[in-house]
């Protein structure tokens, strides 16, 4: 059988046997399937294995499963499900036309640019919230669409619901202690059946009203299209039950990856939209638990992944990691609603402080706070307007400075006594001022984090001549200050290492601030 599969991989790899003869063939395998990307067109060949939960060992089933996956497909899609094809053996070699006995089949695709991805979009920051509100719409369309009724409903039952949380816990028990602590395995299954059972007459009550469903059934940011229309793809054809599920369980994957990816403000807005499109505020009430659920599943997977022979020890490092990151989630997702936090930023001029404070402040949904605008406020000097004041002089004097970090933390208290997230945007030089913010969040029972930035001198230095020119960059950081800075900074003492977090300004934000996003998710 593998002998046959790695034939049929290298048949397909030689772009001359396609009909529209693409320059090159790019192949991508997944655990189930070999993609072959031919151009503006793609193959995805079914591999001929039985997994128990999939069975693709024979022609026949494959191309039963490969017809489901066009046809279930197109629910969601317009124009990039093609068809199913026939991969012939002939006399002259592996074809597509005809030529000899079918060997194996494929379903047919148009090639979609991973740029036109909701997961590359977000990535490069070009979703915003009228495309989340787009992207909600269309979910709730999707889903009012879905078959309903018979077989179906049974799928949102109590007891199967009890029965899948069991598998799940049951399938990870043997890799407690390599990808979930015991603690946290044994918390996410009392939660969760301990919810199921308060909540027992909302999910009756959720079949009653019909919203169980044929739904998509691994709805995540890597299978949302955007286009001029929203579109889905890659649903699940080859197991019914895994579609087959409350809509809120649909919706609750593509939350929980955006909490995953670092940004909860998106998640939030998605699923308030959600509601009112769908009329469904009910679904509000489930999405803690369905988002766990969704969130322990992918770290099951993905501790699945130490037990293949084949993956490299880096790649099971890498697994092990993720699988932790989701498990975390998986119980942060099923506890009350998260407590408010401050971050504080800190570091010296030039290290990329206000930067990560305003990224941060996107997917937190928070406007940091500034200290170079309140003091500019307190003075009555227009942003914009740059004051070239030596080091600890004028309107950086001591008096002046102590006056700008007491306005800065009032107006956190004020967010934070709303329950609402804040964001410090200022040097916190001094041990004194870090320590006052700390208080401020034990007295709020806020998460208190502590983000440095740090970036070698030679960079800051070319940062700081550069931003001196920048219309409406209301610090007036300079080169010639900033050797007093350095020597005048408190560094990171032991007691403030539990809740400080580092960011080397000359690496990618975004992976730092997916860590820092999750932590403060789980910091509940």
């Amino acid at each position: 059988m593998t002998r046959q599969l790695d034939d049929l991989i290298d048949g397909m790899s030689d772009p001359s046997i396609y009909p529209h003869k693409p320059h090159s063939i790019q192949v991508v395998h997944t655990h189930i399937s070999v993609v072959f990307i031919a151009g503006d067109f793609v193959y995805k060949v079914k591999k001929p294995v039985n997994f128990g939960f999939l069975d693709f060992s024979t022609l026949e089933r494959r191309r039963f499963f490969c017809r489901q996956e066009v046809t279930l497909n197109s629910r969601f899609s317009e124009g990039i499900y093609l068809g199913v094809a026939s991969i012939y053996q002939g006399p002259k070699g592996m074809n597509l036309i005809g030529e000899g006995s079918e060997i194996d089949v494929a379903v047919l695709m148009k090639y979609v640019p991973e740029k036109y991805l909701m997961a590359s979009m977000l990535e490069k920051e070009q979703i915003g919230p009228e495309l989340l509100d787009r992207i909600s719409d269309r979910l709730a369309y999707f889903h009012s669409q879905g078959q309903s009724g018979g077989i179906i409903d049974s799928f949102g039952s109590v007891e199967v619901i009890q029965q899948n949380l069991k598998e799940n816990f049951d399938q990870t028990k043997a890799y407690v202690g390599r990808t979930i602590d015991s603690h946290i395995h044994q918390e996410i299954s009392s939660l969760s059946f301990a919810f199921l059972r308060t909540n027992a007459d909302l999910f009756r009550e959720r079949v009653k009203q019909g919203y169980i469903r044929d739904c998509h059934g691994d709805l995540h940011l890597d299978h949302v299209i955007i286009l001029d229309q929203i579109m889905l793809y890659d649903c699940i054809e080859f197991n019914d039950r895994f579609r087959y599920s409350d809509t809120a369980a649909d919706l609750a994957f593509l939350l929980m990856d955006l909490d995953f990816r670092g940004w909860p403000h998106f998640e939030e807005r998605l699923s308030q939209r959600y509601a009112l499109a769908s009329h469904d505020a009910g679904a509000l009430k489930l999405l803690g638990f369905y988002k766990s659920y969704r969130a322990f599943i992918r770290g099951k997977v993905w501790g699945f992944t130490l037990d293949e022979p084949e993956v490299s020890p880096s790649d099971k490092e890498a697994a092990t990691s993720r699988a932790r990151d989701y498990f975390r989630l998986a119980r942060a997702f099923l506890k009350p609603a998260r407590r408010p936090a401050l971050i504080v930023m800190t570091g010296l001029m030039g290290s990329g402080k206000s930067y990560l404070a305003r990224k941060l402040g996107i997917r937190l949904g928070v406007e940091p706070i500034s200290s170079d605008v309140i003091r500019k406020a307190i003075l009555g000097i227009p942003n914009e307007e740059h004051r070239l004041d030596k080091f600890g002089q004028g309107i950086y004097r001591p008096k002046a400075t102590e006056g700008t970090y007491r306005a800065l933390l009032d107006r956190t208290l004020e967010r934070l006594n709303r329950g609402e997230t804040a964001i410090l945007d200022a040097s916190f030089m001094r041990y004194v001022d870090r320590m006052s913010a700390r208080k401020l969040a034990e007295q709020t029972q806020a998460t208190f984090r502590l983000v440095e930035c740090v970036c070698p001198d030679d960079i800051i230095r070319l940062r700081l001549e550069n931003r001196i020119l920048e219309s409406g960059e209301p610090s007036d950081g300079r080169w010639e200050l900033f050797s007093l800075q350095k020597s005048a900074f408190d560094e990171i003492r032991e007691n403030e290492r539990e809740y400080h977090r580092k960011w080397d300004s000359t690496t990618p934000a975004g992976a730092f601030l997916k860590s820092l996003v999750i932590d403060l998710i789980c910091a509940r």
